[in-house]
């Protein structure tokens, strides 16, 4: 894993990547409740994701490593990485089984879908903790 970035100008700048439609816009809506987290977009698919990127630059990406593009979503991290290295991406997935090949993959973090709220907050401070002002 490679080391978190630390922000303390402002709300994390998000994006949220995955093919089924309930999960993104849940994501979306949870990830936008409070202060600390700014939802800067969402895709279904990896090439929109990968313009979104460009177009939002966003600090974060929540993305489920098994999209069906690319030859998977695992596919997708390793060219999210290649073009932007310092972005920090949050692998999301049903099964644990996909947690080594994300973070093989150069995902930072994995959390499984099955969370508590508590548990996403946990795996997007990992992956991007806040620093002191």
């Amino acid at each position: 894993m490679s080391q978190p970035l630390a922000r303390s100008d402002g709300p994390l700048r998000v994006l949220v990547v995955d093919a089924d439609d309930r999960v993104r816009e849940s994501l979306t809506g949870l990830l936008a409740i409070g202060d600390r987290v700014l939802v800067v977009g969402s895709a279904g698919q990896a090439a929109a994701a990968l313009d979104l990127v460009v177009d939002q630059r966003p600090d974060l990406v929540v993305v489920d490593p098994r999209l069906p593009e690319l030859d998977g979503g695992v596919a997708f991290i390793r060219e999210l990485r290649a073009r932007v290295p310092e972005i920090r991406i949050l692998a999301m997935s049903w099964s644990e089984a996909t947690e080594r090949t994300a973070i093989d993959g150069g995902a930072d973090w994995f959390c499984r879908k099955t969370f508590r709220p508590t548990e996403l907050i946990a795996a997007i401070t990992a992956t991007c903790p806040p620093t002191d002002p």
